[in-house]
């Protein structure tokens, strides 16, 4: 479909594609949470932390009372203006803020238009950045891990990087993915900011316990480091991989939520919805974090998907119909995300 949104045509079917798939009556559930609770207890998070957005930092507990989703693609390669309707949409929804992945470098003018789509939506947008997985560029072949590093520090400060992220393996860890991995540990040791990771869509749970290997040895601070896509381990309906995780004081990354990804017809909410029960009844919903890794145009609301509403709209019903109670769904879809993404900016 044409997406420009000069076409008065596409201008009309877009704000009916909005209000007939509900556009902000999914906030409810959510919001009405978030409010019963406005005065809960603050935020754990260490004195002088902020969580820094594509426009500012902004204190942890005052990143609005929605949800906050730790691995969206925002600027999914369409235009900005249809991008702004969609996110604002999300926002009405019971969304706060999202968190921007790069697989790379980004194009030029993405920053400018995540600072625009944030500034017109009224949703908060953190950029994170970093490398993806093998294959790399070719220059990190030849790269030290100091230089890397150095880099990723660079980067981070021009670019106003609020995470490192997404940093991914493949099913077998490739060495230079470990020589990336030890840099970014690197960089995160040097500014605080928080990782989280892709595992292969496949499911892998071999893949996640690697990755939290390596950034332990390196000293990589639990609460600022997501292992993702681990509702993507489909033969661990359990959820005993992730409960190791969860038990090594890291947050588990349900970040593939709500949607259809690559996994096959055996990927389904159900699934997913048994695993976030298993580990919210093993004691560790402190450690769950949620996202639906938008990145595809046919999950736009103006092409009849759910937006960046998947989690709030799609997922967030089926969790509350499996009996997950409101202060779980709070302390997930707002305390969690905002500890995880709170961080004590160092000098570098």
């Amino acid at each position: 479909m044409d997406l420009n949104p000069k076409s008065e045509r596409l201008q009309l079917s877009r704000r009916e594609a909005m209000r007939l798939l509900g556009f902000g009556a999914g906030a409810a559930g959510v919001a009405s949470s978030t409010r019963a609770s406005a005065s809960a207890q603050r935020l754990r998070v260490p004195k002088g932390a902020v969580v820094r957005t594509i426009l500012k930092d902004v204190a942890p507990d005052h990143l609005g009372t929605g949800a906050a989703l730790i691995h969206e693609h925002v600027t999914a390669g369409n235009d900005v203006n249809v991008l702004v309707d969609e996110v604002r949409a999300s926002g009405q929804e019971g969304v706060s803020c999202l968190v921007d992945a790069a697989t790379g470098k980004r194009r030029p003018g993405a920053l400018e238009d995540l600072r625009t789509i944030s500034t017109r939506s009224g949703v908060h947008i953190v950029a994170a950045g970093g490398y993806f997985k093998a294959p790399y560029p070719p220059q990190i072949a030849q790269q030290s891990e100091e230089e890397i590093a150095a880099e990723l520090v660079q980067d981070a400060a021009v670019e106003r990087w609020g995470a490192f992220g997404e940093i991914g393996t493949s099913m077998e860890l490739q060495a230079d993915e470990r020589k990336v991995l030890r840099a970014v540990s690197k960089a995160h040791a040097r500014t605080g900011l928080p990782i989280f990771t892709h595992t292969e869509h496949q499911g892998c749970a071999s893949c996640a316990l690697a990755q939290l290997d390596l950034f332990e040895a390196q000293g990589v601070n639990a609460q600022n480091l997501c292992i993702g896509h681990m509702s993507d381990i489909l033969d661990d309906p359990k959820a005993e991989t992730h409960k190791t995780v969860a038990r090594r004081g890291v947050f588990v990354g349900f970040d593939t939520v709500g949607h259809q990804m690559l996994q096959g017809p055996k990927a389904t909410d159900a699934m997913k919805v048994k695993m976030v029960v298993a580990l919210i009844e093993a004691g560790f919903e402190d450690h769950v974090l949620l996202s639906s890794d938008f990145a595809h145009q046919q999950c736009l609301k103006s092409t009849w998907g759910a937006g960046y509403s998947t989690v709030t709209s799609i997922f967030v019903p089926k969790l509350r119909y499996a009996g997950v109670k409101e202060p779980t769904i709070r302390k997930i879809l707002v305390d969690n995300p905002r500890r995880f993404l709170a961080f004590v900016p160092k000098s570098a």
